[in-house]
């Protein structure tokens, strides 16, 4: 009766230890600006420990704007970050942040007072280089990389005191539309990974930027760890004490006349005038602590079935593609089994185990007699509610909400273990019984290469089906495992919407595919097309498509098969309707689809030749190719020393304190590492001083 306690004791004390020494850890981040102490600040503002007790020093302070221009299925975006020097001494800068995942960046400057330098498209580890021999000279310098698809970092060195230095980005995306609704969405924030693996010796460690601005150190299955493992700032945003403001416009050129618009997690004022449509949130400035998403739905009647734009550069032609099959007629529903994933890790903890469990509850409802199911939970370890999927009978399934009822976020994200438990031993059952995985996760790894990977070698017949969860999840992570899994990846921001969302995804799910697809182009186009395969489609979802063509003549046709109909569909390649950014957005899906193959087959020589010829000469950042911005005359006095520090994330709304991504704060990281001490000498007292029969089990 006596081992609960100990176990109990140990816990706690690794616990609070582990909070100590993760958060002590930020000790070696310098950060710009002198010294105050606790009663000197006037405002809410991030500060560092210094070494000197009850010292600290403020962070590089940051403000974005951001202007979103939409024409047709072309969104256009600049992002200007403003970086603040606030304190006396000259200070470098490094901010990670995210964008889409499909975003095509292409252009970049820095200002300083009165004069723009342009960025130069260069070869990632050339424009290191330059940057590196900038900074040393004393050089106002910008850098821009991309660390993952969906990650960026931007680095800015020399900043003067009391000095603002601003970065100019520029991308162009893909406008989605499912449902009858156009949408995109704007990150903000970056939900902490999980680093799986051990540790890289020193000698192994990759160099960074700023070598060590990660929380985390690089490790053998995440050999980026350091790069990709933002800090974030402790302190939840407020409307009073807002983090990393950011200021968002956005004008929607949409063609046609809109039923709707809307933006489902901030609230926005809006103005049409001649059609169009311009949206301002309803506070000039707002927290960067949860993703923005905007959508607009067509009057009904105007609903487009197809739509193809056309682009003109040099000899080459470029197209964008949009057709969305009519919808389905057939009400047959196809037995299932059903197979879900439930992440229950510590970056679930808060509102996202919450969103995760309501939609677990759901996707439970809309089980029906001849189906099968069964629940894969993970953490740090996974477990199975059942040996194999069993029936979808009233007991079992009773069975199922009370497991749900009791799952609880905390450990680590092994994935691995999990996906295999979902898709590996697949039994025989009837070709109509569709084997459909749904996995509910914010995404937060950093080794998703690896975990694609597993996914495509052992799927079988089954297709994987993501739900994304929290305000800022890895939306990369989960389009790409639903890509490779041959599903479709639904995006859940809040506890509003689960019903909605998980009863339009099981709509989907409950219907024939539309299947077999094929596109056929006219002779003497010579198309190179993105995606190279056409997937299958579910019940609202449109197919859009890139292409690249030698000329703009004749049809194209589209054909597939809807349940047991043939479905076709001519379309003219030359409407008269031009348009720019379609190259871009070709040149963007080019590089995806060269990323795919190295997930596949590994990095090659001739596929880093590849992307980093695309790259280049479309003037685009990738996993090759960065953007550097470099001031001719030094400006920095070579006496004058540089200070670096972070600008570190808001924590994603909602959240819970993950303290091992924060950086050496005025937070009680010593009180939580003595406390820690203490309890771990209880436990030695008790195990060494024991009384009567107390006996102790270690866990």
């Amino acid at each position: 009766m006596n081992t609960i306690p100990v176990q109990i004791t140990w816990s706690i004390a690794a616990t609070l230890l582990l909070w100590g020494l993760q958060i002590s850890a930020a000790l070696a981040i310098g950060a710009p600006g002198t010294a105050v102490s606790l009663d000197e600040v006037g405002a809410g503002e991030l500060l560092f420990r210094t070494a000197a007790i009850g010292q600290y020093l403020p962070a590089l302070q940051l403000d974005t704007q951001v202007e979103i221009t939409v024409s047709g299925l072309v969104a256009e975006v600049t992002v200007r970050q403003q970086f603040k020097n606030p304190g006396d001494e000259w200070a470098e800068g490094v901010y990670v942040f995210p964008l889409p995942e499909t975003a095509a960046v292409n252009a970049m400057e820095i200002r300083i007072g009165e004069r723009t330098i342009v960025g130069d498209i260069r070869e990632r580890q050339q424009a290191r280089a330059v940057y590196k021999e900038a900074k040393q000279a004393g050089k106002r310098a910008a850098l821009v990389e991309q660390r993952r698809s969906n990650s960026f970092a931007t680095a800015v060195a020399n900043i003067a005191p009391g000095q603002d230095i601003t970065i100019t980005l520029r991308y162009l995306q893909k406008v989605a539309y499912e449902h009858g609704r156009f949408s995109l969405r704007f990150p903000m924030t970056i939900t902490p990974r999980y680093i799986a693996g051990k540790p890289l010796s020193e000698t192994e460690q990759t160099v960074s930027i700023a070598p060590g601005t990660g929380w985390a150190v690089n490790t053998d299955q995440v050999p980026d760890a350091s790069e990709i493992t933002p800090w974030q700032n402790p302190r939840p945003a407020t409307p009073t004490d807002p983090v990393n403001m950011i200021r968002l416009t956005a004008v929607i050129d949409p063609g046609m006349p809109l039923a709707e618009v809307a933006s489902t997690y901030h609230d926005i004022h809006i103005v049409r005038k001649d059609g169009v449509y311009r949206v301002v949130l309803v506070s000039d400035t707002t927290s960067m602590d949860r993703d923005f998403e905007l959508s607009w739905q067509p009057v009904r009647s105007r609903t487009p079935q197809a739509a193809l734009f056309n682009q003109t550069v040099g000899n080459d032609h470029y197209a964008l593609l949009m057709v969305l099959p009519p919808e389905q007629t057939s009400a047959v529903r196809l037995p299932r089994e059903a197979i879900f994933i439930i992440d229950t890790s510590g970056s679930m903890g808060g509102e996202s185990i919450r969103q995760a469990k309501a939609a677990l509850r759901q996707a439970l409802n809309r089980l029906q007699p001849g189906d099968r199911f069964n629940i894969v939970e993970f953490n740090s370890m996974t477990r199975t509610l059942f040996s194999d999927a069993v029936p979808a009978t009233p007991q079992n399934l009773q069975w199922a909400r009370g497991f749900v009822a009791r799952l609880e976020a905390g450990g680590g994200t092994e994935m691995a273990a999990a996906i295999r438990a979902a898709l590996e031993n697949q039994s025989e059952r009837p070709r109509d019984v569709l084997r459909q995985v749904v996995f509910i996760t914010d995404g937060s790894v950093g080794n998703e290469t690896a975990l694609f990977q597993l996914i495509e070698q052992h799927l079988g017949t089954s297709r994987l089906f993501t739900v994304g969860i929290g305000s800022a999840p890895n939306s990369y992570f989960m389009r790409k495992a639903a890509q490779f899994g041959r599903g479709i990846f639904t995006y859940i921001g809040s506890t509003a919407e689960v019903q909605q969302k998980m009863a339009a995804l099981f709509t989907q799910l409950e219907q024939p595919l539309l299947r077999d697809f094929t596109i056929t182009w006219p002779r003497g186009t010579v198309p190179e097309a993105f995606p190279v395969a056409v997937p299958d489609l579910y019940r609202g979802q449109p197919l859009i498509v890139t292409a690249r063509l030698k000329r703009l003549t004749g049809a194209l046709q589209i054909t597939g098969q809807m349940a047991d109909v043939a479905w076709r569909r001519t379309i003219a390649l030359d409407t008269g309707r031009r348009h720019t950014g379609i190259a871009m957005l070709w040149a963007r899906d080019k590089i995806g689809a060269l990323g795919d193959e190295i997930v596949r087959q590994g990095e090659t020589d001739e596929l880093k030749a590849a992307i980093l010829d695309i790259a280049l000469r479309n003037r685009l950042i990738s996993r090759y190719t960065s953007f550097v911005a470099i001031e001719k005359q030094p400006a920095r006095p070579a006496n004058a020393k540089l200070k670096s520090g972070n600008v570190p994330n808001a924590r994603p709304q909602g959240q819970s304190p993950q303290p091992f991504a924060y950086p050496q704060t005025a937070t009680p990281a010593v009180e939580r590492f003595w406390a820690g001490l203490v309890c771990l000498l209880l436990v030695v007292l008790i195990v060494a001083f024991p009384s009567g029969n107390r006996s102790c089990a270690w866990a």
